[in-house]
Parts: structure tokens; sequence; C-alpha cells
């Protein structure tokens, strides 16, 4: 998706995403029918500035804070989960590299604010369950560089992408794995597309599963120093999770807002009356905005907070609290959007139809990282004083 001219100035991101959402949501059901990857809302996202968001001012882009970019994550969404959720590897993905620097986000910030490039992640990979830190693609040192042999799942955003951004293990001077990051073009040979998403939910986030295969990575293409990325995850991880729970959020949002105009429009003719005069309806309704608010007050708390202190001071309690934050506003995402199924009735399964979407978009915020299971272990663990990391992980 790469252009030639500087990204526009802009200032008010939400306020964009209400503009981009708008217009996505008149494709979001082609796409999502088809499976189609959404190549136009990512140039429009492009063209507008929006990738540009969490570019430093200094190096062209917008210099978006959290908020502001969870705000304008949480109003894309309600067009097109899929787009959000697609962009999210990009826009998050950039605010963490800040966190480390170095040559490689350096040509990033140049790349994606002068020439609008797009980056797409991978970590996830086949047997790794969510433990990304522990990559099972290997980084075998060559004169210049590294070549990379492995696979990965889930790769969102990869047809849009020019930059491409690998997690992989070198072996250390101990004999031991250590986890890198490299920041790469896009190469023409190396990396093949084994299979091509074909999801029930986010079907249109091009989420491939890629195979590297003798992928040469020039060395100046590492992000910060050798293992240095689960320390770039542990202090950029509110980048990550706040994000990706803002996504969900918005198609909570979304559905609230559809069923809430549906309902209205809706007679019931037996009593010539809107759907909306149902105590019914209205309870499950008051009860989609109680949980939404309760989720918007989670996420949002989570924001808000001294990020640089809570790291400094306790980092691990720090990834516990925005996991723990993350799987919640997602449950209650969830829980918002079963609601308006059942608010809307029989009509909300039909193909098409934008709550039907929304369900089976909404699923994925319980699937994706981080894995509910480890996080409650981990929180509970953490509250009560007892060694997260202890082996065995349990006595008995």
């Amino acid at each position: 998706m790469t252009l030639t001219q500087d990204a526009p100035a802009r200032t008010d991101f939400v306020a964009l995403a209400a503009e981009l959402a708008e217009r996505f949501a008149g494709r979001a059901a082609e796409h999502d029918t088809a499976g189609s990857f959404p190549h136009e809302n990512i140039r429009e996202l492009v063209d507008s500035g929006y990738t540009a968001m969490t570019v430093p001012r200094e190096h062209g882009g917008g210099g978006a804070g959290l908020e502001e970019l969870c705000r304008a994550q949480e109003t894309l969404a309600t067009g097109c989960a899929s787009t959000a959720f697609a962009v999210n590897m990009h826009v998050h993905g950039i605010a963490m590299i800040a966190g480390i620097g170095g040559d490689a986000a350096e040509r990033a910030y140049d790349a994606i604010a002068h020439r609008g490039s797009v980056i797409a992640g991978g970590f996830s990979e086949p047997g790794v369950g969510g433990n990304w830190w522990h990559p099972t693609t290997k980084a075998e040192p060559v004169e210049g560089g590294y070549v990379l042999n492995g696979r990965k799942g889930f790769f969102t955003g990869y047809p849009a992408a020019d930059l491409l951004f690998l997690s992989a293990a070198r072996t250390d001077d101990r004999g031991l794995p250590e986890p890198v990051g490299f920041l790469v073009l896009k190469p023409e040979r190396g990396v093949t597309v084994t299979a091509e998403w074909d999801a029930a939910g986010m079907r249109a986030t091009g989420s491939h599963s890629l195979l590297l295969d003798d992928l040469f990575v020039p060395a100046e293409d590492m992000v910060g120093r050798p293992g240095a990325l689960p320390l770039m995850f542990m202090q950029g991880v509110h980048w990550a999770w706040c994000s990706f729970a803002s996504v969900f959020l918005g198609i909570a949002r979304g559905a609230l807002e559809q069923v809430v105009r549906e309902q209205r429009g809706r007679t019931l003719h037996v009593l010539d009356r809107t759907v909306a005069h149902l105590p019914g309806v209205q309870f499950r309704v008051a009860e989609m905005r109680t949980r939404l608010a309760a989720a918007e007050a989670h996420l949002y708390q989570a924001v808000r907070a001294d990020h640089d202190t809570a790291i400094a001071e306790d980092p691990l309690g720090h990834y516990i609290e925005m996991s723990v934050m993350k799987n919640s506003v997602c449950r209650l995402a969830h829980e918002v959007v079963g609601l308006a199924m059942q608010v809307q009735g029989g009509s909300a399964l039909l193909s098409g139809h934008p709550l039907q979407r929304a369900y089976r978009d909404v699923v994925a915020g319980l699937l994706v990282p981080p894995n509910p299971d480890v996080t409650a272990e981990w929180a509970g663990k953490h509250a009560l004083g007892v060694p997260v990391f202890a082996e065995p992980r349990w006595e008995g």
C-alpha cells in the first residue's frame, strides 16, 4: 500500500474514524460474505493519515496517545470490525516499536508517515499456544544478517503489508534460545502463504498462515537489541491489550446502536406499537447499556493509568492488570452482542444481518491472546503472593 506523498496533518483521529466507519459499513457485509480483504478501506486509512496516527509528531506522524488511539479504534469498529482489527496490528505495533526505538524504528516512521507503508505482525505460531515469547521460528546467523525458517499463523493484515514484523529465536552465547524481532520489507521470496484466511468471524482481516523458508533478513532490520522482544511487549502491553479491547468494545457499541434503531422502527401489529414498548426489550437494552458501561469504564481506567510508574514498580503486575482488563472487556462485549441477538430475534441469524456478523466477530475477542485461563492463574497468584512462575505450577 506504499504511496509517495506525506501523511496529511490530522489532530482529531476520532472524528476521522467516524467518517471512515460510515463508509466502511457500506462494504462490510460484502467483504464478510466473500471473505475478501478490504483493500479499499486500507487505502482510505493510508490516504487520510489514519495509519500514521501513532507515529511520533517529530517524525511526521499524528503523535496520538493511547486514549485517542482507543477511542478511534472503538469508533472505526462500529463500521467494519475486520478493518479495525487488521489496522490495529499496524497502529499499536508502531507505538510498541517506538518504546524501543533504534534504526529500524526510525526507518519505519519514515516509511509510514511519508510513503504510506503498512505493517503486519506475525507472532502466532502452530504449537506455541499464545506463548509468543517462545517462538519456534529459527533465526540462523549468516553474513550480513539472519536466515529465518518457520511457520506463522494468524498473520493479520498480510495482504496490505509493506513491512513485516517477525519474531524468531536465535541461539545465544550459552546455547539457549533468545527471542528476537525483525521489521523487514515484504520480500519477493522466502515467504509463502500456505493457507488463506477462511474463518467464521473477522472474515475480512486477511489473517493468512505463512511459511518462512530460508528468508534472509538484514542484521539492521532487528528491532532493538537481541533478547529485547519480551521486554518490548511487557513495556508496551497497554498499547496492545487496550487497543484490541477497544475494537471489541466498538463491536458491542455498534450492536447496541443497531438494535435500538431496529426496535424503534419495528411495529408489533397486535399492539399497534413499536417493539420498543415491550418490557422485555426494554430490560435487555438496559442490561446491554449496563454491561457496555462496565466494559468502557474498565478499558479507559486502564488506558489512563500511570503506565510508566506501574512498569517501573511492578512490570509483571502491570502486564497482568492489562491482560485482566482485555479479557473482561471482551467477555462483556460478547455478552452485549448476545443480548442484542435475543432482542432482535430470529432475523439476527440471517446471513447479511449486521448482528449476525457482529456476533461472529465479537467471539474472536474471547479467543485471541491473552489466554483467559493463564491470565486468571497469574492474577490470582499475584494477588495472593504466590510466585507466578514457580515450578511445579501446582503442588500435589
